[in-house]
């Protein structure tokens, strides 16, 4: 409500009573002679209609719609492998399909794509503004969550002047819609008020009318920095970790708890966790990987054994003295097998969404192949496997996967003529300028473009220098 403008005053008392009422007690609680019951309706109606939000897993309703079916089939699988395990085989009822997923059951999601610069990391800055701001600010519908994030940047490529870009883009997209919508609700005479071929519109219109214009320079009103005090204050509930080390990250994951629950440093008490998001679950496993493989190893054979064990504790120190002190102590601790780190990163997760009942998202990427756009077998994109079968195939751990891949604009065919390629120039740069990233879900519905499906297992977003916008398969 802008500033000056009529507001409710809070009414309280019972419930029931007379209904006859109702309306003359709400204009004694307002006390102004000269308001009506159908101007106090149209303030609630004008703010229904521009406060029309939807609480999600996520809070964006392009995503939200299509990962329903595969946290539904999630939830079936996990009923049936806690029956498994509870029960001697053929002792359990199988749960039925048709089990009601309830609204607040948390989420494990994994956001892959076949290489780097796919834009896993824009679509994880995009939850993550979603997520820290507020559901509403100035009377502007924000669709937030207001709750923390923990994001563990294992990749290292956190970059938080960025994300303060693409939350600031976000706030500002905002702002456009209700200036669009209010604007949508003006009456011609509102509109144009110079003139005179429109007729006067009715006393209730032009009541509703004055309450819009008061409205609309409330939001023009809104500056710059005030946009950048909002995102300031959100991103102080943003708590980044960057792990250095497989073992640095198991540490991390461990102190999580702690550090939410009792910790005097940790600024966002009384807010829920929305989501622990990891950026790079496969960061350290290539690493580990190879260490691994490096002890199985047999050591160099020296033709001259003299030499090599005159050498051989000078070159170790020195190799140790070039080492980063993280491998030095990776190699102090006892070594875990990849199954066993990732049963405890597993562990460690499922812990803190049992506790907190927060989503997580992890991004991992797929290993290269000669295809830029690997394709199954039943016609979907591949998902990464190379992590051990704990965490790739478990049924009660990831909930949805979502795979993307970069809308590829087709070169110029080889015989196009130099004269025909300048005529084409601008469309095909307004083509690349539009060119975005598909997003697969999995398990949520068809392939893009079969005919008579809408809003298939499909959205895509773009990333543009501003921020990053998300849309569905229809939208244009």
């Amino acid at each position: 409500m802008a500033a000056g403008a009529r507001r409710l005053k809070t009414v309280s008392g019972r419930g029931g009573g007379d209904d006859n009422g109702i309306g003359k007690r709400l204009l004694m609680e307002v006390g102004n002679s000269e308001e009506t019951l159908s101007n106090l309706l149209s303030d609630i109606q004008l703010t229904a209609q521009h406060h029309n939000t939807s609480s999600g897993l996520l809070n964006i309703p392009q995503i939200d719609a299509l990962l329903r079916p595969s946290l539904q089939d999630h939830l079936h699988n996990q009923s049936i492998a806690q029956a498994h395990s509870q029960h001697p085989v053929g002792s359990f009822d199988i749960p039925s399909d048709d089990v009601r997923l309830p609204r607040d059951k948390p989420a494990i999601i994994e956001i892959s794509s076949n290489g780097s610069g796919t834009g896993k990391t824009h679509l994880l800055y995009y939850i993550t503004c979603v997520a820290l701001l507020p559901s509403s600010w100035n009377g502007i519908n924000l669709e937030g969550k207001e709750s923390a994030v923990v994001f563990i940047d294992c990749d290292g490529r956190f970059d938080i002047l960025r994300l303060s870009e693409v939350m600031e883009s976000y706030i500002e997209s905002r702002i456009s819609l209700a200036i669009q919508f209010c604007e949508s609700k003006q009456t011609p005479a509102a509109k144009d008020p110079m003139s005179e071929d429109i007729p006067d519109p009715p006393i209730s219109s032009q009541a509703e009318d004055e309450e819009i214009k008061e409205y609309l320079t409330l939001l023009s009103s809104i500056t710059p920095s005030d946009i950048v005090e909002l995102a300031v204050y959100c991103l102080s509930h943003l708590h980044v970790y960057t792990p250095t080390s497989s073992s640095h990250f198991l540490d991390i994951l461990s102190s999580i708890p702690e550090y939410l629950l009792s910790s005097p440093s940790f600024s966002s008490h009384g807010l829920p966790l929305s989501s622990v998001i990891i950026d790079g679950i496969s960061a350290f496993y290539w690493l580990e990987r190879a260490s691994s493989a490096s002890t199985t190893t047999p050591s160099m054979v020296f033709s001259d054994a003299t030499t090599s064990q005159s050498t051989s504790a000078q070159d170790k120190k020195d190799e140790t003295n070039q080492l980063p002190q993280k491998i030095i102590e990776d190699d102090m601790e006892p070594k875990l097998s990849l199954q066993a780190r990732y049963d405890l990163i597993i562990s460690h997760l499922l812990t803190i969404t049992a506790r907190f009942n927060n989503n997580t998202i992890i991004t991992n990427t797929t290993i290269p192949t000669n295809s830029s756009h690997p394709i199954s077998h039943n016609n979907t994109p591949v998902y990464p496997r190379h992590l051990p079968t704990c965490y790739t195939y478990s049924p009660t751990f990831l909930s949805a996967r979502i795979i993307l891949s970069k809308d590829v604009v087709a070169p110029f065919h080889a015989d196009i003529g130099l004269l025909e390629a300048y005529k084409e120039r601008n469309m095909r740069m307004e083509v690349v300028r539009k060119a975005g990233v598909s997003a697969w879900v999995e398990g949520a519905g068809v392939r893009k473009g079969e005919v008579g499906k809408k809003n298939g297992g499909w959205f895509w977003f773009w990333i543009g220098e501003d921020g990053v916008k998300v849309g569905a398969e229809d939208d244009d």
